[in-house]
């Protein structure tokens, strides 16, 4: 998995042991049930056009890690009020998705695995990702 700036296509490798924890959450149609005063059912609904959160959690403590060095950079990244692609690389899903981090839900988490400050670059944090998927162009 990666996580590509779009304006720059700068790459930042992403473990492939983390989970889309709300893949299957997403609900496309929103919808508004009203009564009237008879009774009668008022539906409103309608298709929601971008929003979908994609949040990329380890799928336990043995997964889902960055190296510091990559965490910083995505850390700067998230700051950039920019669009993203998170590319999944894996044999059976390469699907690509448009995305721009989602502060309101904790964009970023991490931790360190070893539970100490890092002493280098190379340690490794656990890490929680937040995202918003946007349609191309939004």
């Amino acid at each position: 998995m990666r996580l590509i700036r779009n304006s720059t296509s700068e790459a930042v490798p992403l473990e492939d042991g983390f989970l889309w924890s709300d893949e299957f959450d997403w609900k496309p149609i929103e919808q508004k049930l009203e009564r009237a005063i008879d009774g009668t059912a008022i539906i409103q609904e309608g298709r929601k056009v971008s929003g979908r959160p994609i949040s990329l959690v380890p799928a336990d403590t043995g997964m889902g890690w960055i190296q510091l060095k990559h965490l910083r950079q995505v850390q700067a990244w998230s700051n950039l009020q920019e669009q993203f692609t998170l590319a999944f690389e894996w044999p059976h899903d390469n699907r690509r998705f448009n995305v721009v981090f989602n502060h309101e839900a904790g964009a970023l988490e991490a931790k360190p695995v070893k539970g100490i400050p890092a002493i280098s670059l190379d340690d490794y944090f656990n890490v929680t990702l937040r995202f918003l998927e946007l349609e191309n162009g939004n």
